[in-house]
């Protein structure tokens, strides 16, 4: 994984083949960009987490999260891409909500989806 910053900058301009190009949100310890392919030019959304913010039981649910995420196939649902990690950030590359703010719609359909399948996991496992 390359990242690429400009002199005074913190946050990458480049994450893998992504070019970073604004931000879309910012919570307690992720943002979210939108970036574009360098050969493809396909949009896409990155969440970008900070890992040295979060508590091992925060980051357990974050992995928690990706991996409901990759089992996720609906034209509701915002779909995951791509996951890259470094030893402090974790990359969720995900598709780009073009007709609308991709941080809380990502959000609530991530939710839902969660407990959705939260509902799911339970009652199978009953």
């Amino acid at each position: 994984l390359s990242l690429v910053t400009r002199p005074g900058q913190r946050a990458p301009v480049r994450v893998g083949f992504y070019d970073i190009e604004r931000t879309l949100g910012k919570g307690n310890f992720a943002v979210v960009k939108l970036a574009k392919h360098r050969i493809t030019k396909s949009e896409v959304a990155i969440k970008i987490i900070d890992k040295t913010q979060l508590d091992a039981a925060n980051l357990e649910k974050i992995y928690r999260e990706v991996e409901i995420m990759k089992l996720l196939d609906h034209p509701h649902i915002i779909k995951l891409y791509q996951v890259m990690e470094t030893k402090n950030m974790l990359y969720l590359v995900t598709e780009y909500a073009k007709n609308g703010e991709i941080f809380g719609e990502w959000l609530f359909l991530l939710l839902h989806a969660s407990l959705y399948l939260s509902g799911h996991i339970f009652l199978a496992e009953m």
